[in-house]
């Protein structure tokens, strides 16, 4: 999905989509349309170049309004606690962040995408940050190591 050509709105933390409309965003836009896709896949790519260390602003809109694919309680997983899961199945994620040359924020990155995959219960994740100015010819190759990884391609 190309984010900027969607009407998203942002999340208005109503908690409507845990209390009054369980799995469904109170909002009315392609908020929704995107959580159902995003639950309904195998596999689940964010890409976004890396601002201050996060996502771009059209990403986390997206992202916070799939919080209605998680239940509102907390319970025990992987040794922390987290929100409990909505469904029985979620899809593989691969999160890769585009940073600008010169900047350093690859760490802060990598640890927010690996919060949210806490969060969001794929079954397998991975990873990455490239640099915009990084020959391109080798990106290719930087997918496909990420691809692997979560034995999308082998």
């Amino acid at each position: 999905l190309e984010l900027r050509k969607l009407k998203i709105a942002e999340c208005t933390s109503c908690f409507g989509c845990w209390i009054k409309t369980p799995g469904t965003c109170a909002i009315d836009d392609d908020g929704r349309e995107t959580t159902k896709k995003y639950v309904q896949s195998d596999f689940a790519i964010w890409i976004s170049p890396v601002t201050f260390g996060g996502y771009s602003y059209e990403l986390k809109k997206a992202l916070d309004r799939i919080i209605p694919s998680i239940m509102p309680y907390f319970e025990p997983y992987r040794g922390q606690i987290h929100h409990g899961a909505r469904y029985k199945k979620y899809p593989k994620l691969l999160v890769i962040g585009i940073q600008e040359p010169g900047l350093k924020n690859e760490e802060t990155f990598l640890a927010l995408a690996q919060r949210n995959a806490l969060n969001f219960r794929p079954p397998a994740t991975a990873s990455g940050v490239f640099n915009r100015d990084q020959n391109q010819e080798l990106i290719p190759a930087f997918i496909a190591e990420k691809l692997g990884m979560l034995e999308v391609i082998s």
